[in-house]
């Protein structure tokens, strides 16, 4: 076999996500509550479990971060990363619409509060360090190249 197990990376983390973006091109993002990360930005995200498959799991973490029904509409990409203790992740994320509900965490326990930013305002959490991702960025980058709202990467 050309390609056996020597050619494969373990990542025991899988997470998944969304980008919502509005009529005014504002992502909406979540704050964090949980100690260590309060206070933190990110895309509404969360662990895959293992009952779901990476779509649904973003679709559930979409209600229950932000309060909102959403529709995936286009899948974006997916980034391999590190957790804190090393291990590798797959996070994934669609581009989403809001099809429904009120926009207030439903897990108030985990988020802090829900929010629309414009691009500039992301710009500013990311330079003053209040993504809690750095795959919050390129999610994001890859939402606006596919939408044609941005043509400039955030810096």
């Amino acid at each position: 076999m050309q390609y056996d197990e020597r050619w494969h990376l373990d990542a025991p983390a899988r997470a998944s996500g969304v980008v919502i973006l509005n009529d005014r091109q504002e992502v909406l993002l979540v704050q964090e509550r949980k100690p260590g990360l309060e206070g933190l930005w990110h895309l509404p995200s969360g662990s895959v479990e293992a009952d779901e498959t990476a779509d649904q799991t973003a679709v559930r973490e979409a209600h229950e971060e932000t309060g909102l029904q959403v529709r995936l509409t286009r899948f974006l990409n997916a980034y391999v990363g590190r957790m804190p203790s090393g291990a590798l992740i797959v996070r994934t994320a669609w581009l989403a619409e809001a099809t429904g509900g009120t926009l207030k965490p439903v897990f108030d326990q985990e988020i802090a509060d829900a929010r629309w930013f414009s691009r500039a305002e992301v710009e500013q959490l990311s330079a003053s360090r209040r993504l809690r991702m750095h795959h919050t960025r390129l999610f994001l980058e890859d939402a606006y190249r596919l939408t044609g709202a941005a043509p400039a990467p955030i810096s």
